[in-house]
């Protein structure tokens, strides 16, 4: 609002300066001028007006603010998320890839949407539908099941044959695998196995594929959950040629390291940066040939991080180890064991007694001897605790590409942008568990959580800098998109309330702004 001209003052407190209405003027019990005051709002820097508060609608609300009331309203639609995601699926080719995929593609889209929005629970989502849409097909939670049963392994791998094509820009993949928990006994892949997320319930697994020049997930495969991560590597490879994923390299972890999979990839002409475990024999012989040298201005390759490159013969293949090493991580870890140590310290000290099972556990830094009575002498055993720590600091990365030490490790560390994107199917999504009742189901719903998946990890490329700058996360800018909104009166009149400063710099990375918003609304009949 305008600052009213008379009767006011400013005065700063805060971030905002604080302004007051003047109330009465006088002179104090020493003859000094004196007044008292009302605060009825704060000024906005920006365009030099008044943010007012409650006070200023008793003083200046009646006189200074003209209200247009409607007659009476059709409806209120919340369209701003719906707006955004529609965007983002035409702008990334989803829209014309579904459409040429599947024969009616309209209540996929309805579903990545309120998934995207809502996440997995999807009994809210003819609501949604009502309030949240404008020009989405709705969908009931009774008919969800029918739709995701329909669509079909064919049409699934029609759509990621076209999606791939379009993220074959970079030359590198990253792979890891997740699980999902399940109540259900009825899903073919789901399998006892130690649960990522420590749940007591079956799980599936699922192998995705990551584009590290787009950020964008590019393809999944599901498989059952009692499978390591290591075995199923090369199935997963299998898919390569029917996709069209050539001429690529893969960015795996420690968990794929295997002497067999190392040698498939070589076999197969794959490029590879993989991830080594340090305790394995090959490795722990490679850091103690490195270990002396590695600390030389030489060496150095980040920031606190040195690196020594062996060329040999490695798991079987011809390849060169990159040996790092991090002092500060060293430093780190070891402060980290030693706290544990002490507090297993303070533990033992209290047990009156012991079992076999809590001598097994404490025998890792302790030696422990027992008395008839089960009462016990300890003391640290040094030789074990420093043989755990002598290679704290250090991570190996194996590879079969003729790149630097420092170029092979900024591909690596670009793999961590698929745990983002675990984390986001887990909890922006939702789907830590799949909330299915059969495969058929199971398999169409992970089709669409992968659609949501797609835009969700478009809105945290697009919206990284912001989101950092304003503390937001992906559920707070869909809430605020959420704010835009559209009401329809009973004579056909529409009213949409004006961008805020937020919702604008929303858009902004996405090329949009208040006029495409008002372009989208032109379309409604």
């Amino acid at each position: 609002m305008p600052i009213p001209t008379i009767g006011v003052v400013v005065r700063r407190s805060g971030p905002y300066p604080a302004v007051y209405k003047v109330t009465r003027s006088y002179r104090n019990e020493k003859g000094q001028p004196t007044n008292d005051r009302v605060n009825i709002g704060k000024l906005d820097l920006e365009t030099g007006k008044l943010i007012p508060n409650a006070k200023y609608w008793e003083y200046y609300g009646p006189s200074l603010v003209e209200l247009e009331i409607l007659p009476t309203y059709n409806s209120i639609r919340s369209f701003g998320t719906e707006f955004l995601v529609e965007h983002i699926m035409s702008s990334l080719g989803i829209n014309e890839t579904l459409d040429a995929c599947l024969e009616d593609s309209s209540l996929v889209k309805t579903a990545a949407l309120y998934m995207t929005a809502r996440g997995n629970v999807f009994e809210g989502v003819l609501d949604y539908c009502e309030d949240f849409t404008l020009f989405r097909k709705s969908l009931a939670s009774s008919s969800a099941s029918e739709l995701f049963a329909s669509i079909t392994y064919d049409q699934r791998m029609a759509f990621f044959k076209k999606w791939v094509d379009k993220q074959q820009s970079g030359k590198y993949l990253a792979y890891d695998v997740t699980s999902f928990s399940t109540y259900s006994k009825d899903i073919i892949d789901s399998e006892w196995r130690d649960n990522s997320d420590g749940e007591k319930l079956p799980q599936n697994n699922l192998g995705c594929f990551l584009s590290e020049a787009t950020g964008m997930p590019v393809f999944y495969v599901t498989y059952p959950g009692s499978i390591v991560d290591k075995s199923h590597l090369q199935y997963m490879m299998a898919y390569n040629p029917e996709l069209g994923i050539k001429n690529v390299g893969f960015v795996l972890d420690r968990g794929f390291c295997s002497t067999a999979n190392i040698k498939f990839l070589a076999k197969n002409h794959y490029e590879f940066i993989m991830g080594v475990p340090t305790r394995c024999k090959t490795t722990l012989e490679t850091i103690d040939l490195a270990r002396d040298s590695i600390i030389s201005k030489r060496n150095l390759v980040a920031d606190g991080v040195y690196a020594v490159s062996k060329k040999g013969f490695f798991y079987g293949t011809a390849s060169v180890m990159n040996v790092y090493y991090c002092p500060d991580l060293a430093e780190h870890k070891r402060k980290t064991l030693f706290r544990s140590i002490e507090s297993q310290e303070e533990s033992l000290k209290q047990l009156k007694g012991v079992s076999d099972r809590d001598i097994k556990k404490y025998r890792t830094y302790f030696s422990i001897q027992v008395n008839e009575d089960r009462s016990l002498i300890f003391k640290r055993n040094f030789n074990k605790i420093d043989n755990e720590s002598q290679n704290f600091g250090f991570f190996c990365l194996l590879t079969n590409i003729d790149l630097n030490a420092l170029e092979i490790l900024d591909k690596y560390r670009r793999k961590d942008a698929i745990e983002n994107i675990f984390d986001d199917i887990k909890n922006h999504i939702d789907m830590k568990r799949m909330r299915t009742h059969n495969s058929k189901t199971t398999d169409g719903k992970l089709f669409c959580c992968f659609i949501a998946l797609i835009i969700v990890s478009e809105i945290g490329i697009k919206l990284k800098d912001l989101m950092k700058i304003h503390c937001l996360s992906k559920n707070s800018i869909i809430r605020e998109m959420e704010k835009i909104r559209l009401v329809i009166g009973s004579d056909g009149k529409k009213v949409m309330n004006p961008l805020t400063q937020l919702q604008c710099k929303i858009l902004e990375p996405f090329g949009l702004g208040e006029e495409d918003v008002k372009a989208y609304l032109a379309r409604l009949t």
